[in-house]
């Protein structure tokens, strides 16, 4: 077809090939095929069996080895700039993609020359475990500040709310305003470049019809590790930008929020709902601690 754009799919993984497999799986099921799938990998203890993994799929596949003191940041720019298609497809390792990921990707930057880039959304494959539902909670509550009615697709008109798990776009763009290279667990790299798209006037859009399935933290202590640098992250983000990232066009009160999720989880049992609850409320504290210690450890 005339002005079909190529697609690369840009993968990051490191020692998680169980969860490369199925990422890998879903890629294969695209009803349309990118012409090349970049894995840059940064495994150490389970680097052999990822490369198993790699193996067992196609010959487009390209095996970029990144050193683990590398920021996610700098694997993101690395896959970009190995990859050869018009159109950068990011898809975390810990990610099914729904068949149609891919082609609906491309439909929209077919049908609009001038736009920059497309995010998703993620859906999660571990609701009935407390921990992988806190940490989605919190980012559908967050998408939901944007796009409450998440039924078609919308101009994304505020750049923090960009999104790399679940994103497409043009690579001349991406190599032009490219990732920050900050602290190493630094987790705001598709935030901060998505405050500069914006105030550069590009176009990007939100489709809730591309979704990713994602297995997010199961347990305790990597929920909170998880908090910690999220909200360092957006203490670092908002400092350097003087943004404030929790404004939003849609906001909902915490308290009526927080009795809401709590009563939605229909699936859990009451004992399971009062450990929901105590992890809904661990997961912000958590991340007000992240927040503190940026303070306390930033440059003078």
């Amino acid at each position: 077809m005339k002005n079909t754009p190529t697609i690369s799919v840009v993968i990051l993984t490191s020692d998680r090939p169980h969860l490369l497999e199925k990422a890998l799986a879903s890629v294969h099921r695209q009803t349309i095929k990118p012409i090349e799938v970049v894995i840059v990998d940064g495994s150490t203890r389970l680097h052999r069996e990822t490369i198993a993994v790699i193996k067992k799929h196609t010959k487009t596949l390209h095996i970029i080895k990144r050193n683990t003191r590398h920021s996610i940041p700098y694997g993101r720019m690395l896959g970009a700039k190995a990859a050869h298609g018009e159109l950068i497809v990011y898809l975390d390792d810990d990610c099914v993609a729904d068949p149609s990921y891919l082609s609906r990707f491309r439909h929209h930057f077919q049908k609009q020359p001038a736009l920059t880039a497309v995010i998703g959304r993620i859906t999660n494959a571990h609701k009935t475990n407390i921990y992988a539902s806190v940490q989605f909670a919190y980012y559908q509550r967050g998408l939901s500040h944007f796009f409450p009615s998440q039924q078609t697709y919308e101009p994304v008109k505020f750049g923090r709310i960009l999104d790399c798990e679940v994103m497409g776009i043009r690579k001349n763009i991406l190599l032009e305003f490219g990732f920050p290279e900050r602290h190493r667990r630094y987790r705001n790299d598709d935030v901060e470049l998505g405050l500069r798209l914006i105030k550069a006037g590009k176009s990007v859009i939100f489709d809730p019809r591309i979704t990713a399935s994602a297995s997010p933290r199961t347990a305790l202590f990597p929920l909170w590790i998880a908090a910690f640098w999220n909200g360092h992250s957006d203490a670092c983000t908002s400092d350097i930008y003087r943004v404030n990232l929790r404004e939003s066009p849609h906001p909902t009160f915490f308290p009526v929020w927080f009795i809401r999720e709590v009563y939605s989880q229909t699936g859990f049992s009451p004992l399971k709902k009062m450990g929901y609850a105590a992890a809904l409320i661990s997961f912000p504290v958590v991340s007000r601690i992240g927040m503190l210690w940026y303070y306390l450890t930033k440059p003078v």
